[in-house]
């Protein structure tokens, strides 16, 4: 299994607030090893750079995803961190943090 972390570079050089909790998490729970690599979406050149083209080329819109590589080398794509954290480590993401994600990740949602 090969994975790949996609993360989202600002303008500013710094990564994206989401992309940068997710990498501290990694850090935080010793699985940062287990990223093959690791490959950024730099909106200073959003234009020629690996991480623009994986996006459009999986069609995802949003940074930070994961791309999960199997033994044949087929790729699944992993938009939300939970479930990625779920499928691939079987590791649960507190209840609160899995609803804020769903909910930055689909604005039209609202609770009632």
């Amino acid at each position: 299994m090969v994975i790949k972390l996609v993360q989202k570079i600002k303008l500013d050089g710094n990564p994206c607030r989401k992309s940068a909790k997710i990498l501290n998490s990694l850090h935080e729970l010793n699985l940062i090893d287990k990223i093959d690599a690791i490959i950024s979406a730099d909106e200073r050149n959003p234009h020629n750079n690996e991480g623009f083209i994986l996006a459009s080329q999986y069609q995802v819109s949003s940074a930070p995803f994961f791309i999960v590589e199997n033994d044949e080398g087929e790729p699944k794509i992993y938009t939300a961190y939970y479930r990625f954290m779920k499928d691939i480590f079987n590791i649960s993401i507190p209840e609160k943090e899995e609803i804020s994600e769903i909910m930055a990740q689909n604005p039209e949602l609202d609770y009632i």
